[in-house]
Parts: structure tokens; sequence; C-alpha cells
């Protein structure tokens, strides 16, 4: 199972003789403590530069982008000119709740779809706009919201659309009557139907139930818990590998510690998609360092792991910054008493501090909100975390790589939760893939215009970050 950054943290032992690769790749099939709520304690780094309140402010700057933008591409947006410039579009697809509770809307919206120019599993050619397409409601099947708003965040997620769309001698062929097979059907009839129609993702729910169980029925589903799922299984499908679990020599530990950190992190980077290697990889997976350092002599031991998101614990208040939530996971955390860890040069057990930081950034960065806590979730946090449409993590990157890589991230998605744990309702708002300035909310079958100002809010629980060259700010 993909891991998320909450549950790789893990503590490490200080020991360079512990298998950190097993470790992370045994983490890599838990899941359990993605939502637990983690104490840390951390000196503060320096802020992210912009948040989200100055971001949605400054509506002139953003304006300015949106008009050099607009002059550099084509679409069909009431008639103007809006095409993000860097990529490809893909070819016509034709021609080639989650609910808490009982609570909640669209419970039974009709299983059939029909609209003039739609085309069925690809085979007859939509005469509607690509820049028109891909704003189709999704018919709940029973508490199926949580899938429904994960498949629309996915569904604008260009790296992944583009891949299983496109028409090259890098196509993707999924394996016939797997999961990933149903999720681009799925995909070219959302993408080969007008906005008026509402698809019935009965495919995609049968073979994500019967790739993880716990899907089946109408129970009490998390959303964020069915995108891991939803990667894991489009990962395993889409596996370059041609054995399912190639085995590799040993890790020799004592020539790994005299290896530099950035030696060190392509050494296990490789490692890692050596066993794990899919465009799914390529496109969300990133890779966190972990310090441990010794609190008495203060000798320091690093280690590597892949991260599929980064779970963030949400700070007390009634409004926070996403910085703040940053902050919280990659301040340095003591461990002492039981926790204590053997320090390799002093021999026995010390009192060390543990720190995170990024490492090899991904294309699209998912971050999850950790709003639900307890026994069976049954506490959900309800802060403000104000979380920017422009995120710069420099300052959470490893020092020696800060200028070395793009990190500058826009928001695209978000997969909302309201209510309360026991009664509430996912949706999802987002910004069409081909049509920058058109954000579009999404609940099961309902589909409606939005606008910026009201993708940040208190319901906000996973966020979809796809990295960008430049942020809004660098234009003006």
């Amino acid at each position: 199972m993909p891991t998320s950054s909450g549950a790789s943290r893990a503590r490490p032992s200080f020991s360079a003789a512990t298998d950190v690769y097993a470790r992370s790749n045994a983490l890599y099939h838990t899941y359990g403590q993605v939502n637990g709520l983690h104490r840390i304690s951390r000196p503060p780094l320096p802020k992210i530069h912009q948040n989200s309140s100055a971001t949605r402010s400054n509506s002139a700057s953003s304006s300015q982008l949106r008009q050099q933008q607009r002059a550099k591409s084509t679409s069909c947006l009431n008639g103007d000119s809006v095409l993000l410039p860097s990529r490809k579009l893909p070819p016509d697809p034709a021609a080639a709740g989650h609910h808490r509770g009982a609570n909640g809307s669209n419970a039974a919206a009709s299983s059939s779809s029909t609209s003039a120019g739609r085309s069925v599993n690809g085979r007859r050619r939509s005469s509607v706009s690509l820049h028109e397409r891909g704003m189709v409601g999704l018919s709940n099947l029973g508490n199926t919201c949580y899938m429904n708003s994960m498949v629309q965040c996915l569904s604008h997620t260009r790296p992944l659309l583009e891949l299983l769309m496109r028409s090259s001698s890098e196509s993707i062929d999924p394996p016939p009557g797997r999961l990933a097979a149903a999720y681009q059907r799925l995909m070219r009839d959302m993408w080969s139907s007008s906005a008026a129609a509402v698809i019935s993702p009965t495919e995609l729910r049968s073979r994500l139930a019967k790739f993880a169980p716990r899907f089946r029925g109408s129970g009490q589903q998390d959303s964020q818990e069915c995108l891991r799922y939803l990667l894991e299984g489009l990962h395993e499908d889409l596996s370059r590998n041609s054995e399912r679990h190639p085995r590799l020599p040993a890790i020799d530990y004592d020539q790994l510690d005299r290896l530099s950190d950035s030696e060190k992190s392509l050494v296990l980077w490789q490692r890692y998609t050596k066993l794990e290697n899919s465009p799914i990889v390529d496109i969300f997976v990133g890779q966190l360092k972990s310090t441990l350092q010794c609190c008495e002599c203060g000798h320091k031991s690093t280690t590597f792991d892949p991260f599929w998101d980064l779970a963030l614990s949400i700070p007390r208040g009634n409004r926070v910054s996403l910085a703040a939530c940053l902050d919280l996971f990659t301040d340095p955390e003591t461990l002492d008493g039981n926790e204590r860890p053997k320090c390799d040069k002093c021999k026995t057990r010390r009192r060390c501090l543990k720190s995170f930081c990024l490492y090899r950034l991904p294309t699209i960065l998912v971050i999850h909100l950790k709003r639900f806590s307890g026994e069976r979730y049954r506490t959900k946090l309800n802060t403000l975390v104000d979380y920017p449409f422009d995120l710069d993590l420099s300052e959470f990157v490893d020092t020696d790589l800060r200028g070395k890589q793009p990190a500058h991230y826009s928001l695209y998605a978000v997969s909302e939760h309201s209510g309360t744990p026991m009664g509430g309702h996912y949706t999802a708002i987002v910004r069409h893939a081909y049509a920058i300035d058109r954000w579009v909310a999404f609940s099961d079958a309902s589909v409606r215009r939005s606008s910026e100002s009201a993708v940040v809010s208190s319901q906000g629980y996973v966020l979809f970050y796809e990295r960008t060259k430049r942020s809004h700010t660098d234009y003006n």
C-alpha cells in the first residue's frame, strides 16, 4: 500500500544496521495510522512567503498572469484562448457520500448517462470541445461520494489524465478486467461527454471493491483512503516490472553510511524504483529525509523514505496557515524516555532530536490534512487551514538542495468533507484541466461553476498541487 508521510513517520532505529528500506517497504503496505495525530514539537522555520489570503486578495496580479497565459494559448472558454502552453493536449478520447452516516445528498442518482454527442466506451466521436468536457456528474451508488470526490480530483490531474488518454508509442494499455482498465474507460467516458451528462462509475467501484474488499457494500468510507487504494491499484496494473516482486541484493549499510546524503538518497531512490516502478510513481511519489541527532555527542544519522502524500497534523486554533502545518511536520521532535534510540557513536540509548525535510519533490503533491482522529475517527477538526493557491516549498526542502529543483506548486483540486464524522458528505472543487480560469464544484451528480473565493474553506481535506516552474508572483 502506498504510504503517506504520516505512515512513514514510524521512528527509525539509530543503528546503521537497521534495514531502512525493508522498514519503508513494510510501511508501504500499512495505512492504519494515516489519520492518527502525531505529537511534534518543533522550532520555527522560515514561513511560506505567500498565503492563501494574500493570494486571493491579490486579484490584480492573478488577473495579469491569466491575461498573459491566455495570450499564449488557445481554448474555447467563451470563445477566447486559454491553454496551458507547455503540454500537448490528449487526442479526442472518443476517437481512440463518502457519507460517514446516512445523511447526504444524491444517494441514488441515475445510473445511466444521456447527453448529445456522448461517447460510450469511445465508440462515437463527440462534437463537444475538449474545454467543455470533463465536467460531468457521477452517480452516487450508495454512500460512494467519497469515491466520486476523488475521481473528480484525479480526472483533472493532467499528468495522469494524459498518461491514460494519449495515443503514442508510450500509450498505456492496462490489463483487461483490472482496476486501471476500468478507470481508463471511465476517464474516456467523462472526457467524451457534455457538461449535462451524468455517468455511473459502476465498473470502477466494482473493480475497486475487488482490489480492496473494504470498499464492498455501502458502508462508510474515507476519501483519502480511497485515493490511496486507487493509486495503488493503478500503480500495480501499470507496473513496468516483469516480476511482481523483484528481488534485489541486501543493502550494505557499512558502505551506505560512507556515502554523502545526496549519494545515499540516490542509491535508495534507485532501489525503490526498481521495486516499485510505474508511471504512477513517476507522477505522485517523492522522497523524505529523516535525521536523528544525538543530544550528547551530536552524531547524526540520516535515512531516506518515499512518500505518496504528506499527512499533516493541524495546529490548534480556529484558523491556521498551511505553512504552520508544514512547520509542525518539519520541526525537530525530541525522543526521550522509552523512545530514546541507540546512538551509533555512543553505543547506548540517548536522547535525540528527530526531524524531517523534503528531499525529492513529486510532480503532483498530495497533502492530507488530518482532520479525523480518535477511536474510529469519532473526532473531526473543523479548523480553517488557509492553504495558498501558489505554494512555495523552498523553505521545507533540505538546505543543500534549495534552488536546485522546482519547489513551486499550484493548487488545482480539493476534496472536501462537510458535516460530522458520523454524518457527512464528500464533494470536490476542481480547476478545469484545460481552462485555467474555470473552477468547478462537484457533488455526486451535481455539477456547477464555482470561483476561487470558494476554494479555501474549513471543509478542505485533501489538497492537490501540481509542480510549476514559476508561481503567479514570479510573473509580476
